[in-house]
């Protein structure tokens, strides 16, 4: 690589970086193209060099951080034989994802959850999507071997997920996440889980 492709990349990265920041902390709405040519430093020609617009640089930050997220979970899960162990495998990850920047979960909870925008609209979704279809396939297989009591497995993975992310929603916006967001903490999601599907089957 020469120098000036160096540079370049660099240059590149660090727009991502500081967008990744401002959308993590102020939405995307709020955030103006502006914000990010201040906070990295460059001019709007520069910006415009590497990304058609604000909305194509926040896509490339959904598609990089999630999109990588998943390819990671999906290898996980299917390295784990039984279905308590995919569903601990998923939390722990996650966990683990969040915590190593915490920026990222912020990023998807603030898009995910806030006003719908046009431009990005559906970005998420198929990432989402992705991940809830791996999750209904767990759940699919734990009624087919036994492991868990019949069920909607849609419902099921709806269920599960939401137990793994509103603890990531709330303790990403912690000082410091990874003191909550534990390998103990997710087994006792999955323990919970486990049992209160068994609970619902009996009464």
């Amino acid at each position: 690589m020469t120098l000036r492709s160096e540079a370049s990349n660099q240059t590149r990265e660090r727009l991502l970086d500081e967008a990744l920041t401002l959308f993590s902390q102020h939405g995307y709405t709020a955030t103006s193209v502006r914000d990010i040519l201040q906070a990295a430093k460059v001019t709007q020609p520069t910006l415009y060099y590497y990304f058609a617009d604000k909305a194509s640089l926040f896509q490339e930050l959904i598609e990089r951080h999630y999109g990588e997220n998943q390819q990671q979970l999906e290898a996980i899960i299917e390295s784990q034989s039984t279905v308590a162990a995919k569903l601990l495998s998923f939390a722990v990850a996650s966990f683990e994802y969040s915590c190593a920047d915490p920026r990222i979960p912020r990023l998807m909870f603030q898009t995910y959850f806030g006003p719908t925008v046009p431009e990005i609209d559906g970005v998420l979704d198929k990432l989402t999507d992705r991940r809830f279809r791996l999750i209904t396939r767990v759940m699919k297989e734990g009624i087919s071997t036994g492991e868990l009591t019949s069920s909607d497995p849609a419902f099921l993975a709806l269920s599960f997920c939401c137990l793994v992310d509103q603890p990531i929603n709330i303790f990403s916006r912690r000082l410091r996440p990874r003191r909550y967001l534990t390998r103990e903490f997710a087994n006792a999601i999955v323990t919970l889980f486990l049992k209160g599907t068994e609970i619902a089957t009996l009464s």
